[in-house]
């Protein structure tokens, strides 16, 4: 039964960065982590003097280094898993930005595909890891890109348009919900959080992103808050088994 012991704590301190082996002093686990400091410190420095194709490059290595040992440890150790994949979806957004402003580009075009770019990795990504948040930011960007198209669009649309432009993806949203609820594990809570989120998107969009438009639009978004709730709780049973899947 001791052997039986030490085996378990021998796989629980497995963790090359736990504090256990920082405490016992390995040299590798330090001298590792002196490089990977270095070499953050490096990229900042130098980064803006690379030529394009190697400020590219290092940017692509950065981030399949951090989703790639992101899905790596989503079996070994979840806490670190997470963190890797958001310093990588941070740094998909960071090195998008410095690169628009380093070349000057048109921030007006690149912008929007670089957020398209993003919503697409992180739908997949957190698809594939099933990393929720991850799975509902990259929905959350494609919804910012719609709602700026729109506005271009139809910057003058009534509240009956916008809620035509947002209530039929709510919609879809809720039914892919309970369709992968029967079909995938560990996904459906995700697409019903960003149907209940399209659920209050016209009242959001007529606020906050078009001008002009009246006062009552507020009361609108929380008389939709309370029918929503209203909703959740007469549903409690059939969406907490969805989202517990």
């Amino acid at each position: 039964m001791t052997n039986l012991y030490d085996d378990e704590k021998e796989i629980k301190d497995s963790n090359p960065i736990s504090l256990k082996n920082l405490q016992q002093g390995s040299i590798k686990i330090w001298l590792f982590g002196f490089g990977i400091i270095s070499l953050i410190f490096l990229i900042s420095l130098y980064f803006s003097v690379f030529p394009w194709p190697l400020q590219l490059a290092t940017a692509l290595c950065v981030l399949i280094v951090c989703y790639g040992y992101s899905a790596i440890y989503r079996d070994r150790n979840h806490m670190i898993s997470l963190v890797l994949a958001g310093v990588g979806s941070v740094l998909t957004i960071g090195f998008g930005l410095w690169l628009i402003a380093l070349h000057d580009l048109n921030a007006d075009l690149w912008r929007p595909l670089l957020i398209a770019g993003c919503g697409l990795l992180w739908v997949i990504l957190g698809f594939t890891l099933r990393i929720g948040l991850l799975h509902y930011c990259g929905f959350a960007f494609w919804a910012l890109l719609y709602a700026g198209f729109s506005g271009q669009m139809r910057p003058d649309a009534s509240v009956l348009e916008l809620e035509l432009l947002w209530l039929p993806l709510c919609i879809l949203m809720v039914w892919l919900s309970w369709l992968l609820y029967h079909r995938i594990k560990g996904v459906s809570g995700v697409y019903l959080g960003v149907g209940v989120s399209l659920w209050l998107m016209p009242e959001i969009d007529a606020l906050w992103l078009r001008p002009d438009y009246p006062e009552w639009v507020s009361l609108v978004l929380i008389f939709k808050i309370a029918v929503g709730l209203a909703l959740l709780f007469i549903f409690r049973k059939k969406w907490i088994t969805w989202v517990a899947s």
